[in-house]
């Protein structure tokens, strides 16, 4: 299956999907992580490059670590270093707070408590603290943002409508809420209206880079590619540091057949983030299939395809696809076979047909 116009979502939930603003609560430590969801949990933290402070950043934001220099972590899709010790990971946050939520319960605490359960896809729990947070503070538009969210993943559209448009009308100018809520008519395929939304999170922030990106991607689905790149030129203006980004460039690069601009902004990608599997799959598809010869390495295909299934332990099927797809044209049909039949097996009804056909024509090659 071809992978390369695959733009996914579930990467952008973790740049802007949950609002923390407003919270004082302050907590300091010292969480050894690497390649990880943490939130930030001190007052003041500052999000670096070697150039200086890109932003300061609230209590309760998530960020996904994945390398370590030293005290610093590399969040690469906010695109800068944080210290290891304004962040704690989601179960020690909630270990503390469970704590001060006994002894002192405030709308702060349960809202950031929220946004730790929430992270770790606890959602009725998340739901049920962002309620006792309302209870104690009943006009928050963040925490309707956030739970806006939750009800968006959970499919819940109506309710989840109801809680940003609430969200909007406390705060007209509260840039999540229109990027959530731009992200669900994107899902439902409503995407002039994802466009009218995003753009109007874009216009309370301009260097919104998860909006910018998200509004790219809608253009790309109404087959506007010249706006989506203009849109993924703007966010890497913005920001020249998330990987995301440069992968939705590169494969708008590669419908467009400029082949060479692609493999770049892919490597650009990965040297961002070597733990993007989407990258290693993407750019493992344009050198296994690429229709101009002179862009195919086979060789590099099953390099970047086995480093894709190595990151969710060769548990997803459209990678496993890829794959198998790089071990053909590296002519071993055995491993393509072998690792087409582990496709199958873990691949949803509707897509097994599919790669069953793929795979009688390896055997009966």
């Amino acid at each position: 299956m071809n992978t390369t116009l695959k733009f996914i979502l579930y990467k952008l939930t973790l740049l802007l999907v949950i609002s923390p603003y407003g919270l004082k609560y302050t907590y300091c430590g010292q969480p050894e992580i690497f390649s990880e969801t943490m939130i930030v949990a001190t007052q003041g933290a500052e999000l670096k490059t070697g150039s200086g402070v890109l932003r300061q950043l609230n209590p309760g934001e998530v960020l996904v670590a994945t390398q370590r220099n030293q005290e610093w972590l590399w969040i690469p899709l906010q695109g800068g270093w944080i210290k290891a010790a304004e962040l704690k990971s989601a179960e020690d946050l909630i270990s503390v707070l469970d704590q001060f939520i006994e002894t002192e319960p405030t709308a702060e605490r349960y809202h950031l408590r929220g946004i730790a359960q929430q992270v770790l896809k606890n959602y009725p729990a998340a739901l049920s603290d962002f309620a006792a947070s309302l209870e104690l503070k009943p006009e928050n538009a963040p925490i309707y943002v956030n739970r806006g969210n939750i009800r968006r993943l959970q499919r819940e559209y109506d309710l989840a409508l109801a809680d940003l448009n609430h969200a909007i009308q406390l705060s007209t100018k509260d840039a999540n809420a229109y990027y959530i809520r731009g992200l669900i008519r994107l899902e439902q395929k409503q995407l002039d209206s994802a466009v009218d939304d995003l753009t109007k999170a874009i216009q309370q922030e301009p260097h919104m880079v998860a909006a910018l990106n998200a509004r790219g991607i809608t253009h790309r689905e109404l087959n506007q590619f010249d706006q989506a790149l203009q849109d993924f030129n703007q966010a890497i203006k913005a920001n020249n540091f998330v990987s995301e980004v440069f992968s939705n460039r590169a494969a708008i690069w590669e419908q467009q057949s400029e082949f060479e601009s692609a493999i770049k902004d892919y490597q650009r990608a990965l040297e961002l983030n070597p733990a993007s599997a989407v990258a290693h799959n993407d750019i493992a598809w344009l050198y296994a299939t690429c229709s101009d010869t002179k862009f195919q390495n086979p060789v590099l295909a099953v390099k970047h395809a086995r480093k894709a299934c190595e990151l969710p332990r060769f548990d997803d099927w459209n990678l496993l696809d890829t794959l198998a797809t790089a071990y053909q044209a590296d002519q071993h049909l055995d491993k393509a076979s072998h690792t087409l039949t582990q496709a199958i097996e873990k691949a949803p009804a509707e897509q097994k047909k599919v790669l069953k056909k793929k795979l009688d024509k390896i055997v009966n090659k």
